[in-house]
């Protein structure tokens, strides 16, 4: 069911989709989802679902259980235990161990994927960086930076560095890559602040997005070969894009990850995505 774009309506006829997460005032997803919907005339809604931790299963049990429901979009803290409400799972979900988006099949049954590093992946492609034979340095690993990282890993990257100040946190996420991607060297890297021999640095922990925040390492000059990315979106510039700017570097925060992932959204969700639609025209991030 078709509608015009931008039509102020919702009727009987109208697809569900949703995005459960606890909270979810900082969400993106459903302004980014409806604004496509709009643009390819789909008769569909996304809307935010703010569901704590105790109520988690039987909130989403019951919205599995609506016909006019089409899929779920699932944010922190949710994306380990949703895995337990799908009846099958890509191969890139299993070995990151989280899933955020799940879909009904044909048959009924519910499919889960992640796409936290696929997006990255995707953005960087779109901005003419090839991943492929690449050697990355890492900073975070936590929930995004093991999706990101085994993203990277399945994308073809010659090389992870990982560097997380909870030491256990990379040690188990390089033996998991390791065990899946045995030709993608992955080790721990004890100095944050080591670039030597990487083209492209990666910040996935939360440093820089609080005000007063410094650089999540203390970093020297950067060679100007080396691509920069630093996913958090608030603020626009972080300390350690400004320094990377400074050393001439290309730089980028986390919107190429977030038209990446929401280009696999479509793709996973059976929506055409115009070619001339973006994220972030009218202001919606």
């Amino acid at each position: 069911m078709r509608r015009e774009p931008h039509a102020d309506r919702i009727d009987g006829f109208t697809r569900l989709f949703g995005i459960v997460g606890n909270p979810v005032t900082q969400v993106k997803t459903p302004q980014l989802m409806n604004a496509l919907f709009d643009a390819g005339g789909v008769n569909a809604v996304c809307l935010p679902f703010d569901v704590p931790v105790n109520v988690f299963e039987p909130t989403v049990a019951g919205l599995q259980a609506l016909d006019n429901l089409d899929g779920l979009v699932v944010t922190v803290p949710h994306k380990v235990r949703a895995m337990s409400m799908v009846d099958a799972m890509s191969d890139t979900a299993r070995r990151v161990g989280a899933i955020n988006v799940m879909r009904q099949q044909p048959d009924g049954t519910w499919f889960g994927d992640m796409f936290d590093g696929t997006g990255l992946v995707h953005g960087l492609t779109r901005l003419g960086f090839a991943v492929r034979g690449k050697h990355v340095k890492q900073l975070g690993a936590g929930g995004a930076g093991a999706a990101v990282a085994h993203a990277l890993a399945e994308a073809g990257a010659a090389s992870i560095a990982l560097s997380d100040p909870q030491r256990e946190l990379p040690e188990q996420l390089s033996a998991r890559l390791n065990h899946f991607y045995p030709r993608r060297a992955a080790k721990v890297d004890v100095d944050p602040a080591n670039v030597a021999g990487a083209d492209l640095l990666v910040n996935c922990s939360p440093v820089g997005m609080k005000p007063g925040d410094g650089m999540p390492a203390s970093f020297g000059a950067f060679p100007a070969a080396l691509q920069v990315v630093d996913i958090i979106m608030t603020p626009a510039e972080t300390p350690l894009l400004k320094h990377a700017r400074q050393c001439g570097c290309r730089a980028t925060n986390g919107r190429p990850m977030i038209e990446g992932q929401l280009a696999a959204f479509a793709d996973f969700f059976g929506l055409d995505m115009p070619a001339s639609f973006s994220c972030f025209s009218d202001a919606r991030v």
